[in-house]
């Protein structure tokens, strides 16, 4: 206990790695609100105290804002174009440009505008190792998977409530963060891809997911990280129980940092197949392990 009195508290599961990365997320966001704000856990809650900040406004200015990625207009511009023309219009030279212009939209950095300016690039990131947390396949769009989760925000309230972790169904396929999901519902499980039947309403799979985990848990990642056990598909993050600011809290997550008393939990990675992976449950890290 700090004897803080914070102006957010949220109810978590700490052996939910999604719920502790989104937790993350929404500090960063915070922080950007609400220049200032630390966060911290309590038990089984996470704690923000934020000047003039509220849960309530916090979703409500996350989900005012634009998600799109680093194209350029004239980029988005010209996709569009050769979208609209038949195959037999396009000649193979505008043909390989379309191609490379779909491959940009589909890879490319997101960025958050509006009153929130943020940059998401973690999935890009192959020299520090952020990109053994994609959960996609290559041919996935993480742009078509960031809005889906960022237009869901407004569909889990319920009576003028907001949670973090109400279930909405029908936005679209999530990220997989959210580890009470991550063992349900992959191709491999049933047996075929979801993906070519998302083209047709009648034969669309409509799917449950929580949307503010996936996408707070989306941005999270970018400052916060788990630490590895080199080798094994094990990461370690340590939940702090001192109100942080996000540059500090992301060092004691990663246990570059070490807090007295603050509780850490190890987690795998579901790997479904070679691209697309899951979170699994985390449990309470009993320390490394002698070889």
């Amino acid at each position: 206990m700090t004897g803080i009195i914070p102006t957010i508290r949220v109810p978590v599961d700490l052996t939910n790695p999604g719920q502790f990365f989104a937790c993350c997320g929404l500090l960063e966001l915070a922080d950007r609100l609400w220049p200032g704000a630390e966060g911290w856990f309590d038990g089984d809650a996470f704690c923000v105290t934020a000047t003039d900040g509220s849960l309530a406004s916090a979703v409500q200015e996350i989900a005012n804002c634009v998600v799109e990625n680093t194209m350029t207009p004239n980029e988005r511009h010209r996709l569009d174009e050769l979208s609209a023309l038949t195959k037999e219009e396009r000649i193979d030279a505008s043909e390989k440009e379309k191609k490379l212009l779909e491959s940009l939209r589909r890879e490319l950095p997101i960025v958050l505008s509006g009153k929130l300016r943020f940059l998401v690039d973690w999935f890009c990131d192959e020299f520090s190792g952020g990109s053994r947390f994609k959960t996609w396949a290559g041919q996935q769009s993480v742009l078509d998977i960031a809005a889906a989760m960022h237009a869901g925000l407004t569909a889990t309230r319920s009576e003028g409530e907001i949670s973090l972790w109400n279930l909405a169904r029908g936005i679209g396929l999530p990220f997989n963060f959210d580890s009470d999901l991550g063992g349900q519902g992959s191709a491999l499980d049933i047996g075929f891809s979801f993906d070519p039947l998302a083209g047709s309403k009648a034969t669309r799979i409509e799917t449950s997911c929580k949307p503010i985990l996936e996408f707070l848990c989306f941005v999270g990642l970018q400052r916060f990280r788990p630490r590895e056990e080199k080798g094994e598909n094990r990461f370690v993050y340590t939940a702090w129980n001192t109100p942080l600011a996000p540059s500090v809290a992301a060092a004691v997550a990663c246990q570059a940092i070490q807090l007295s008393g603050a509780n850490s939990y190890e987690f795998r990675l579901l790997y479904r197949t070679k691209y697309l992976k899951s979170f699994l449950p985390a449990q309470l890290f009993q320390g490394d392990r002698d070889e």
